[in-house]
């Protein structure tokens, strides 16, 4: 048996199989353009875009899981709409003569790194926010859509981290527990699955490796333990 301990507000004890998230990663590189202004508005387009399925993500979180959890989706999108988020693609898009995917990348680093080493630790689990966001930005812009997980047996979902709109999205009576190895005790991603009712435990560290999957496993998330049958 292996006993991995983490942080959880829950009281509930689930079980489940050990099943990891694979996060279906877009990475964009470094193109070089010839026009930026038409580059910008690519990337315009694709923000607005990108705010108005925030906008239905909130309809569909508040239906689910209530407005106060819902309200990380209105968050969200005010990071998207953010004036001087927008301004810094411009300038690397004018300055680089990069693609606006390789700009919204660069901008997100920026803005997600100013958070995560803000000393705070609230804010620093805001930091991911912003990596989601501009991935949902950057996905738009290059057409490509995000596989989602598909469950039919109970899971406990691991991962490193995982965004609100997964979770949401991915929803399933499967999906027992959530597992996350970094600290998301005041993230929004517990904000919602508080909401919706699935239990968390995260904080649990490199403990939580890939070499677990498949096995049968129990979250007791009132002592914060991932109890693992081996």
């Amino acid at each position: 048996m292996i006993v991995i301990h983490g942080k959880s507000s829950s009281d509930k004890k689930v079980s489940g199989v050990i099943t990891f998230y694979r996060r279906d990663v877009f990475e964009p590189l470094m193109e070089h353009i010839d026009d930026p202004l038409a580059e910008y508005e690519r990337f315009a387009a694709a923000r607005d875009t990108a705010a108005q399925e925030l906008e239905l993500l909130f309809d569909i979180a508040a239906k689910r899981a209530g407005t106060e959890a819902a309200g990380i989706f209105e968050i969200q999108k005010m990071m998207i709409e953010d004036k001087d988020f927008s301004s810094l693609v411009s300038g690397l898009i004018r300055s680089q003569k990069c693609s606006a995917e390789f700009a919204v990348k660069c901008a997100s680093k920026i803005f997600s790194d100013l958070l995560r080493f803000s000393g705070s630790e609230y804010m620093s689990q805001r930091s991911e926010d912003i990596f989601f966001t501009g991935d949902r930005i950057i996905r738009k812009l290059a057409g490509v859509e995000k596989r989602l997980g598909h469950y039919d047996h109970d899971v406990i979902l691991c991962a490193e981290t995982l965004s609100s709109s997964d979770i949401l999205l991915m929803q399933s009576p499967f999906i027992a527990a959530v597992a996350v190895k970094r600290d998301a005790s005041m993230s929004h991603c517990a904000l919602l699955c508080e909401g919706l009712g699935i239990p968390l435990i995260s904080d649990l560290g490199e403990k939580l490796d890939r070499r677990l999957e498949g096995l049968e496993a129990s979250a007791d998330c009132s002592t914060g333990m991932l109890i693992i049958k081996n």
